[in-house]
């Protein structure tokens, strides 16, 4: 959904929010001729998907599709190799996504709260700027393996 459609659409009645659903919807579906919207279908699936294993609890209650690994994984699906850090000699909990298929894309979602509550703090997609003190957030001992990976 395009910036200007996400500003149209929460001002729109029931009814046209159902109307505009329909028209987004439509130019997107893979086979046109049948009564299944499969690209619907996938999206909706991950949307299950993301709220069950990227929902925020504590107070915020935030959920798995607000969050930054949720937004990740509604758009470009599951990653195809991940890779977390956790432990004693972690300076924070981070997650490593790459993405192989198309362009080489690989996120870094660390947790900044110790609460599972993770953000994007590096990724060479130029559309998702880097936090500017992301090594210092991984600690420097594993900035050099978040770039190799």
């Amino acid at each position: 959904m395009q910036a200007e459609e996400r500003g149209v659409y929460p001002a729109l009645s029931l009814a046209g929010k159902r109307d505009f659903l329909r028209r987004f919807w439509a130019p997107r579906d893979p086979t046109p001729g049948t009564s299944k919207n499969e690209a619907e279908e996938t999206f909706n699936a991950r949307i299950a998907v993301v709220n069950r294993k990227f929902r925020e609890s504590g107070t915020s209650d935030v959920p798995g599709w607000r969050t930054d690994r949720g937004r990740i994984y509604l758009e470009y699906g599951p990653p195809d190799i991940t890779l977390g850090r956790r432990g004693p000699g972690v300076a924070v909990p981070f997650d490593l996504w790459k993405y192989t298929r198309g362009k080489m894309r690989k996120y870094c979602f660390v947790d900044l709260t110790g609460f599972g509550n993770y953000v994007l703090v590096y990724s060479n997609d130029p559309a998702e700027p880097s936090r500017p003190d992301w090594s210092v957030l991984v600690g420097d001992e594993y900035a050099e393996d978040v770039l190799r990976f």
